[in-house]
C-alpha cells in the first residue's frame, strides 16, 4: 500500500507463544482474510495481506523486547506487533469497528491486546494506553 494513500495506520502488540505462521493462520481464519504472504528482514520475521482496504501487517521480532526497544510505548515481553494500515478509500472503518477487531483478537488468542499508536502522517501519530482483555465465555 503507498504510504500516500494511506488516511492511518493503527499500532498494537501482544505476547502470544505461537510461530509467526500459527499465529497468522489463526489471524486470517478468525478475522477471514486471505492467505498471508510471508518474508524476513534483518531482526524480524513478518506476513502480511491487504484485504478490504486494510493492509495487515504482522510482526515477530527474533528477540523478546525488540519492540519495546523499538518504540518503548510496547510492553517488553510483546513479541508480536499487529498493524492495520487504512487506506484513505476505506471510508467504513471507524473506532467502534477498531474495537470490534482489537477484542476479537484478544479473545481469540487469549491474552492481553495493547493498541499503543494511531498515525496519521509523517511526523504527526497520536499515542495510547489502550488495553483489550479477552472477553470470558
Amino acid at each position: 500500500m503507498d504510504i500516500e494513500n494511506i488516511s492511518k495506520i493503527e499500532h498494537f502488540s501482544a505476547f502470544v507463544d505461537l510461530s509467526l505462521k500459527e499465529f497468522c493462520q489463526k489471524f486470517s481464519f478468525v478475522l477471514e482474510l486471505p492467505q498471508m504472504t510471508f518474508s524476513t528482514e534483518d531482526e524480524s520475521e513478518y506476513a502480511e495481506v491487504n484485504f478490504n482496504g486494510i493492509d495487515y501487517h504482522i510482526s515477530k521480532p527474533y528477540k523478546i523486547g525488540s519492540l519495546h526497544e523499538w518504540d518503548n510505548n510496547v510492553i517488553k515481553d510483546h513479541n508480536f506487533g499487529i498493524i492495520l494500515s487504512i487506506d484513505k478509500t476505506n471510508t467504513d472503518f471507524n473506532n467502534t469497528k477498531l474495537e470490534a477487531v482489537a477484542n476479537l483478537i484478544s479473545t481469540s488468542f487469549n491474552t492481553d491486546l495493547l493498541y499503543y499508536r494511531t498515525w496519521f502522517s509523517t511526523g504527526f501519530s497520536t499515542e495510547k494506553v489502550v488495553i483489550f482483555t479477552p472477553n470470558k465465555k
